[in-house]
């Protein structure tokens, strides 16, 4: 028989880039029999059987206040206890949890409760570094939430991280190493062209998903539109899935920048491999920098897809900097000045990503080691379990 593993995640299935590296996962480790439970408004078509109901989280503004405030400290939550009983009885060898939201708090309650199945916990987030941190709602439960993700990191069996920044800031809070694990990616999903896009009259640079810091943005939009200027080049920066709100992008940047609405992932990989470049961006803030130095957007996998060139908008000392660096995929601009900012489009314009450059990226970040990194997890869980019984 299969060894069963019970999945929690506060977000569903199809919410975000964590889904998106955990569905990465999951369907290529089929010696293993992975339910996924969610909290979620709604059930999600192909996990219904996997649905909770509503978290604590994103609730109404007094509930969720109060109930995340009591979460975090430990205290009795009448809904952390009815979603702990529900995973306690489900059959399984071993419990997956992610950290985002209630994940902390049940991971931790799951490993007191009972000891003959193994709890592991994924962190793509740091819960104070990246939630706490750019919230309006709880950016007061940051110290809170960092105990609780050291006393999670000390109670459980083991863990994983997202990135080297982030196993090196646990490792000093918990002296608790965590293995690294991102999205996995197949080789064969490499089988367009890799050219260079040459077109002497226009810049076309495509973005996916979230923007983390909408000044930032406007920054980048006010160099390209000076760019654009200097140039005589039509510029077009191309984004799918992000919904900024109407006051968000100043008029003046209007008739540079699409907001093209949401694709799914396939075929936006065909759009992005249009564009002269990709976009991605961490945010400057000093506030966020806790978030910028330990997280990793996902959105980087799909660009490696995409086979274009990557310009880095953040710090010098985030993970999306290190990503670039190592795998030589593309070029950071990481301060506010506007020649440097120009500086960094004529180089980047001229840069030419070969296809093993991007093998290489795909097979350091996003290769099998992944996969194994998780077998070795989900097998050492089903051994233990079978020992306590």
């Amino acid at each position: 028989m299969k060894p069963k593993v019970c999945l929690f995640s506060a977000h569903s299935p199809n919410t975000g880039g964590g889904a998106v590296i955990l569905r990465s996962l999951i369907s290529h480790l089929p010696e293993f029999e992975i339910q996924w439970k969610y909290l979620s408004s709604q059930k999600v078509k192909g996990f219904e059987s996997g649905h909770l109901g509503q978290g604590i989280m994103g609730s109404s503004i007094v509930n969720d206040v109060i109930g995340t405030w009591r979460m975090l400290k430990g205290a009795k939550v009448g809904r952390i206890d009815e979603i702990v009983q529900q995973l306690l009885a489900t059959e399984c060898d071993a419990y997956w949890l992610i950290s985002h939201n209630e994940g902390l708090r049940i991971a931790i309650e799951l490993k007191k409760l009972q000891k003959n199945r193994p709890v592991h916990v994924t962190f793509h987030d740091d819960w104070a570094g990246s939630l706490a941190s750019r919230s309006k709602r709880y950016f007061l439960f940051a110290g809170l939430a960092k105990k609780m993700a050291v006393k999670a990191m000390k109670s459980v069996n083991d863990f994983d991280v997202i990135s080297k920044g982030m196993q090196s800031y646990y490792k000093k809070l918990s002296n608790q190493t965590g293995e690294i694990c991102h999205r996995y990616l197949e080789p064969l999903y490499f089988n367009h062209g890799f050219t260079k896009i040459d077109n002497e009259n226009q810049l076309t640079i495509g973005h996916i998903g979230s923007v983390y810091d909408k000044n930032d943005l406007i920054k980048f939009l006010e160099v390209l539109k000076q760019y654009g200027a200097d140039k005589n080049k039509i510029i077009s920066l191309n984004m799918w899935g992000y919904h900024p709100a109407p006051d968000d992008i100043p008029s003046e940047y209007a008739d540079i920048i699409s907001i093209k609405g949401d694709l799914s992932e396939d075929k936006v990989l065909l759009e992005l491999a249009k564009c002269n470049f990709v976009y991605c961006m961490y945010p400057m803030d000093k506030n966020a920098a806790l978030f910028s130095q330990t997280s990793l957007p996902t959105k980087l996998s799909s660009y490696v897809m995409a086979g274009r060139p990557v310009l880095g908008q953040g710090p010098s000392n985030s993970t999306l900097a290190e990503f670039i660096e190592t795998t030589s995929t593309g070029i950071m601009w990481s301060n506010r000045n506007n020649l440097n900012g120009i500086e960094v489009l004529d180089r980047l314009i001229k840069l030419d990503v070969h296809e093993k450059t991007w093998q290489n990226a795909r097979e350091l970040y996003f290769g099998e080691h992944n996969l194994e990194t998780m077998r070795k997890v989900f097998m050492r869980s089903s051994q233990t379990s079978e020992n306590a019984n």
